[in-house]
Order: structure tokens, then C-alpha cells, then sequence
């Protein structure tokens, strides 16, 4: 396979591209709710506690691999008898809609201005929802974006920092790790698992100005190189400058 030496981004989405904001906390276990043919027999506080305790410790685990929002679902339902209306895959296309993102300030003028440059984008990002239904709310939110596609972690059961997902995104997109970067929030996924990839930088949105040393459980992080920024700005500015690639 023949990979383009042209420049590359990849960016994670939530809290990168697009916001994660919540309009209820038991927006996984509504859907459910909305959908239970029996809803009256159960104990939905139970079934709300349950949901929250379980993806809390999955997400805890730090597993390099991913469930998928289907079988949380499917699962949930077959431990409660809930008995459903319409299919668990219609479930999880209305999971999203219980939120209230917005675009991440300043992330329309990045693109902008990766595209005036000709520079290739995409997103590579860890979510247990599909791909469809992800895209589509970021092009609701963001209508004008050229995103060359959307790689969700549950679409290939591994997830960042998992090198394993960074080459498959790499794969698809047919670029050069050494002449791409990969631009995130999250110090753990983002910036180490695209370092331990082979990425040429590891931009690390951090608008909170966290340091190196609030992760000192992963060991050698303080070695782990990135570009920290406060906002996109300061990105453009730099590539500007010519002091990304």
C-alpha cells in the first residue's frame, strides 16, 4: 500500500472538535426508557444507577479495547427484562440526541485554514456510539466541515491509546505517520498513544493548562513529547511559523 507524503491532521472529537455536554445524566439509559414496552414493572432508578456504575468502571479499567453502545444495550436489557418497541440499533441512534454539544472554540477557523493549505483532515476518536450517528452530529454542529471520514474505536473494537487504532486510521487515510500530527484533550489517549504510534507531533489541546505530572501513573509521561495549547490559535499561529512539521 502506497502512502501520501502530503501533510496529514487527525483529531479526536469529544472536547476536541465538538463539546460533550449532557442535557440529562441518564441520557444511555433513556432511550431505553422511551422505548420499554414494560417500563412500569422495573425500577428505572436501579436501571439508571446500573449504567452509570458500569460505564464508570469500564472507562476506569483504562481497557485498550471497546465495547460497542449496542451491546451496552443489549446487554442491560437482557439483565432488566426490558422489553423493547423497536431494535437496540434504533436505540443507539437516538443515544446522542441526549446531549447538547457545540463546536469547540475556534475549531471552524482550523479548518478553514487546513484547507486554504490543502492539508488532509480526519477523525480518529474513542466512542462506544457508531460512526453515522457521530458524524452526523458533528456536520449538524459543524455544516460547513470537510472531514475525510470518521474512525470510531467501536467500529474496530480497539481503542487510543491502543496503537493499533492510530495505524488503522493511518491505514484508511493512506498517509505517512511521520508526516501527519494528531490533535486531542486527553493527555493519556491522545498525546501517548499518538507518540507510541509514531505520529511527528501530539498536539494536546489543554485549555486548563494541566501538566505532565497529573499523570505520572503512566510511566515515563514526563518523556512523552507534545505541543501544548490553550486554543486553536495558537495551533494555527505555529503552523504559520512553520513549527509543526
Amino acid at each position: 500500500m502506497k502512502y501520501s507524503n502530503a501533510k496529514a491532521v487527525f483529531f479526536d472529537c469529544w472536547d476536541t472538535v465538538i463539546s460533550f455536554r449532557e442535557k440529562k445524566p441518564d441520557w444511555n439509559s433513556a432511550v431505553l426508557y422511551n422505548h420499554a414496552l414494560n417500563r412500569d414493572e422495573l425500577d428505572w432508578d436501579v436501571i439508571k444507577k446500573f449504567v452509570v456504575d458500569f460505564l464508570h468502571d469500564y472507562y476506569f479499567s483504562l481497557s485498550k479495547y471497546e465495547i460497542q453502545a449496542s451491546q451496552l444495550l443489549t446487554m442491560v436489557s437482557m439483565r432488566f427484562g426490558i422489553e423493547l418497541d423497536t431494535s437496540v440499533d434504533k436505540c443507539v441512534e437516538e443515544i446522542l440526541s441526549n446531549l447538547a454539544p457545540e463546536p469547540v472554540n475556534g475549531i471552524s477557523k482550523l479548518l478553514h485554514y487546513l484547507e486554504e493549505e490543502g492539508i488532509y483532515y480526519a477523525i480518529l476518536s474513542n466512542t462506544i456510539y457508531t460512526d453515522e450517528s457521530t458524524m452526523k452530529l458533528i456536520s449538524s454542529l459543524i455544516p460547513d466541515n470537510h472531514f475525510a471520514f470518521f474512525l470510531g474505536s467501536a467500529r474496530i473494537g480497539v481503542k487510543k491509546p491502543n496503537p493499533l487504532f492510530f495505524e488503522a486510521g493511518l491505514s484508511l487515510a493512506k498517509k505517512d505517520k511521520k508526516n501527519s500530527i494528531y490533535v486531542g484533550d486527553s493527555f493519556y489517549a491522545d498525546v501517548m498513544g499518538s507518540q507510541k504510534t509514531g505520529f511527528s507531533k501530539s498536539i494536546w489541546l489543554n485549555p486548563k493548562d494541566k501538566k505532565k505530572e497529573d499523570y505520572d501513573f503512566i510511566p515515563d509521561s514526563k518523556d512523552i513529547p507534545c505541543v501544548s495549547i490553550k486554543e486553536y490559535d495558537e495551533l494555527i499561529k505555529m503552523m504559520k511559523e512553520g513549527k509543526i512539521w
